[in-house]
């Protein structure tokens, strides 16, 4: 008799073991399948909107082009640049320095027109003076406005640096408010300018070239090429359309040479800072840009695995913990039956 009893206590306690770890799988797959759809959830959550205002306190600017370009990531504390934009040779340093973060600005901005890169997103304004783009994914992005004239007045945008990081992305939304001038248009022709500066290290002018060649370009297309040097004392001037979109871009830039370009519209200053071998010349930034975004944090962590918008990660650790309790419960039980 006792034999037979210990036969079926040990077939009831198998059975009932057997119960518990089905139920643990199921409770598992369920996670996992939760998972799954949090993973689908983050890549649809990919597409963020980003709000371009072209508006101030006296002008609202309908039917303006703004473009957005992704130009570079996030490396640990700094900002890299990349895709068509990880060759140039610009200094990303010192992002404290509002200066300095529009000169950079407008350098990527000249080589977006110059060298016809394809923007991320593209839009007019409405008449509100509003336009919605979209960004696909974290990074450093420029913001680009092309200048246009009617029958009184000119718009002249400028370009902006901003950062979209992984708490922009779970908000799936970003407002920015440009900055630019719309100004009346003076009868006739203006004048307008290149200069070159040369940043080199006491007594080492040595490192200075004999001469650099600029192409200059009047609304996306090559105008002309100057070759700018010590014998007309690195500027060039030139008289032409005040309607038109002007920009220019060094060619063939000496190695160990960084370059930004500054412009006031009217007058382009070309600056090369001599950096070391040893020196990298896009691996360093200090702090987030967001000068001109709404919408954003300025800090510069940057948190790992925040939930995209629309996912659903709720579900993962009740499911969890409902595996501890089954597992729980299967032990109340088997201790009850001993």
């Amino acid at each position: 008799m006792l034999k037979i009893y210990l036969i079926r206590r040990v077939a009831k306690m198998k059975l009932k073991f057997s119960q518990l770890a089905k139920a643990v799988l199921c409770t598992a797959a369920m996670a996992v399948s939760a998972l799954g759809s949090m993973t689908i959830s983050a890549s649809a959550a990919d597409n963020i909107n980003v709000d371009i205002v072209c508006k101030n306190d006296t002008t609202t600017v309908s039917n303006a082009e703004w473009s957005i370009y992704k130009v570079g990531e996030r490396k640990e504390a700094d900002f890299v640049l990349t895709g068509e934009f990880s060759d140039y040779p610009i200094d990303m340093s010192d992002f404290t320095d509002a200066s300095k973060m529009q000169a950079v600005a407008d350098t990527l901005d000249n080589y977006a027109k110059t060298d016809n890169i394809t923007p991320v997103s593209t839009g007019k304004t409405d008449a509100n003076g509003e336009v919605k783009l979209s960004a696909d994914s974290v990074g450093l992005y420029l913001v680009s406005g092309k200048s246009f004239e009617n029958t009184t007045a000119k718009f002249t945008p400028s370009p902006s640096l901003i950062e979209i990081d992984k708490d922009i992305v779970a908000e799936g939304q970003i407002t920015v408010y440009t900055k630019f001038t719309y100004e009346e248009i003076p009868a006739g022709d203006s004048d307008y300018g290149v200069r070159k500066s040369w940043i080199v290290p006491d007594g080492q002018k040595k490192l200075i070239p004999d001469n650099i060649k600029v192409e200059i370009y009047r609304d996306g297309k090559l105008f002309d090429t100057v070759t700018l040097s010590a014998d007309n004392n690195w500027e060039y001037f030139w008289k032409d359309d005040t309607a038109a979109e002007w920009s220019v871009k060094e060619i063939d830039i000496p190695v160990n040479y960084t370059v930004v370009t500054k412009n006031n519209d009217k007058l382009f200053l070309i600056e090369n800072t001599y950096k070391s071998d040893s020196s990298s010349n896009t691996d360093s930034s200090s702090s987030t840009p967001d000068s001109s975004s709404s919408g954003s944090d300025s800090s510069s962590s940057t948190p790992d695995n925040i939930p995209q918008t629309g996912s659903l990660n709720w579900p993962v650790p009740v499911l969890i913990g409902g595996g501890v309790i089954l597992i729980a419960a299967g032990w109340r039980v088997s201790r009850k039956e001993k």
